[in-house]
Parts: C-alpha cells; sequence; structure tokens
C-alpha cells in the first residue's frame, strides 16, 4: 500500500501528535454520519446495526478527500450503507479551533484501541464495538464497488457470530477451538487489542496447550507488545540513522522476538538502510519476509521489492 491511497502513521506523526489525536464537533459531523462513539454504539444496540467508523484526515489528506468525493457522498452509499451500519467520522483536521477537549480524549483513545496507522481507514464494528473488518487507504474504487465490498463483510459478522455461538454450547479445549474460529476472521493485533477478553478466555480454557492455542496466542500478546516498544523507538529516535539501528538492535537482543516481531523489526532495519545501502536494505527485506510471507508486513515487503528491486 502506498503513500497515495493512504497517509501512514508515521507521516502523521512527523507531522505532529495532534493531527492525530484530534475529533471535530458534532455540529460538522456530515449528515447522517454521527461522532459520538458511545451513542453510536446504543444506536446500533437498538436497531440491531453494525457500525461503520470513518477514521479521516477531512480537510488535508488527499486520499481522504478522494473516498469522501468518490465514495462517502454518493447516493448509493447514503442509501445502502444506513440499512445495515450506524455511521462514526472521527476526523483530525488540521483546524483544531472548535474541538473540544472531551472529543479530543475520545480520538486519542479510540485511535489508540483500534490502532491506526494511516487515514483514510475503515472500521465496521459491532454494537460492542468489536471490529470485523478494516481498510486502510483509497485505491480509487467506485462508489459501487466500494459499498458492495462493505456489504459483503456482514457474512464476515455472521461466520464469527456463529462460531462463538457454538463454543457458547462447549467448554474446555472444544470451546477454545471455537472461539479462536471466530476470532481467526480477524487478523491477529485486532483481535489482541479488542477482544482481550476472548483471547484470555482461550489462554485459560487450553491452560496445557492441549490444542496449541495457549502458546500461539500467549506469543501474540508478546509480539503485539513488542511492536508497540519498537513503534515508540521509531518515534523517540532523533539521532542519526545509525542511532536508530542500534537502538533496535538493542531491542532485539533484549526482547528476542520472533515470527512477525521481528519480521516488523527487520522491516524497519531495511527501510533505513534502504537510503543509503540498497543492498543491504534488500537483504534484510527478504530476511524478514521469509519469516511471515503471508502477514501484513509480509505482503508489504513483497510489493517493496517488486517495485523496487524486481531488476536485480
Amino acid at each position: 500500500m502506498n503513500s497515495l491511497r493512504f497517509i501512514p502513521r508515521n507521516v502523521l506523526l512527523g507531522v505532529g501528535t495532534a493531527a492525530i489525536l484530534s475529533l471535530p464537533t458534532a455540529a460538522k459531523a456530515d449528515e447522517g454520519w454521527g461522532v459520538d462513539f458511545e451513542k453510536a454504539k446504543a444506536q446500533a444496540a437498538k436497531e440491531g446495526k453494525s457500525i461503520l467508523m470513518e477514521f479521516t484526515g477531512s480537510d488535508w489528506c488527499p486520499p481522504c478527500k478522494a473516498l469522501h468525493k468518490n465514495v462517502l457522498v454518493k447516493d448509493v452509499f447514503k442509501t445502502e450503507m444506513p440499512k445495515s451500519f450506524v455511521l462514526l467520522k472521527l476526523d483530525s483536521p488540521r483546524d483544531k479551533s472548535k474541538q473540544t477537549p472531551e472529543e479530543i480524549e475520545q480520538y486519542k483513545t479510540l485511535s489508540a484501541k483500534y490502532g491506526i496507522k494511516g487515514v483514510p481507514t475503515i472500521f465496521l464494528a459491532d454494537a460492542k464495538g468489536r471490529p470485523y473488518y478494516e481498510t486502510v487507504g483509497y485505491s480509487g474504487d467506485p462508489a459501487e464497488k466500494y459499498v458492495a465490498n462493505l456489504k459483503d463483510q456482514l457474512g464476515t459478522l455472521a461466520k464469527r457470530d456463529a462460531a462463538f455461538a457454538k463454543a457458547e454450547k462447549a467448554s474446555g479445549s472444544e470451546k477454545a477451538k471455537l472461539l479462536a474460529e471466530g476470532l481467526s476472521l480477524v487478523n491477529d493485533e485486532m483481535a489482541l487489542k479488542t477482544y482481550g477478553d476472548v483471547v484470555s478466555q482461550i489462554i485459560e480454557l487450553d491452560a496445557d496447550n492441549e490444542a496449541g492455542l495457549k502458546a500461539k496466542f500467549a506469543g501474540l500478546k508478546n509480539s503485539v507488545g513488542f511492536k508497540a516498544e519498537l513503534e515508540a523507538t521509531m518515534r523517540g529516535s532523533r539521532g542519526e540513522p545509525e542511532d536508530t539501528l542500534a537502538a533496535i538492535d538493542k531491542l532485539i537482543a533484549e526482547k528476542k522476538p520472533t515470527d512477525v516481531a521481528l519480521q516488523e523489526a527487520l522491516f524497519y532495519k531495511g527501510t533505513i538502510h534502504f537510503q543509503t545501502d540498497k543492498a543491504k536494505a534488500k537483504e534484510l527485506l527478504l530476511e524478514a519476509q521469509e519469516l511471515a510471507p503471508k502477514s501484513e508486513t509480509g505482503s508489504r515487503i513483497e510489493g517493496i521489492l517488486e517495485r523496487f528491486f524486481k531488476d536485480e
């Protein structure tokens, strides 16, 4: 996914934390959209709907503006989406003159809770706010195709709920397997951030690791924790590239990450080397990709290798 499709979180951090952690007032909400998370959940529960959350940068982000112009204001979106979804707009505009402290705090909470990587980001979540679908960026799809894809995701919710319903009637490792089946429909990081109670149940039910789930989810917890520390290291680095690389190596030595966590660290190292030593960058990116080729970062690496190293 390239920068023309979305504005990544590290770029947002580069232009100032306030650009991420801000929210518009209700007076600026588009027609049919709310801006209060708790009210959206209450409405969704009452009406038996899901919540469609849009994280955006409405007055400065080109892909956000394109999504708004080409999809969100089109009749097919305004007609079809409210049938199944409560619409919630979470904006991070440059003009913050009309924001309240409460609105800013809400955005801080939600951006952290949902692990926003860039804007625009669309989440589909149940009435409890637990997401079952995420899409980052805008590739230019017409409104009809975009809407059809979002409506199709209701099938994901149905499958998740079916697995959870079966789990209610099961016990022990069998219940753990069914809960894990439901969580398999969302990505691992999303599961850990927003389904913490379900993850804890799985680990407790598979206490002897009979189904291999305790080890899996305990490992995922460690992985997400490491990635958070890695991102903090990257944000806190203000020195030369060599200093940043040394800080990453120190973190790797201390935490001993594996799989997707180590992949993320090697990916960052590769991007740092890219400006000065492309051969070393390629080496690190290939090593990272081999760790988890089907992960989100693995897919990103594949795209980078195809674009920048195809002829090497």
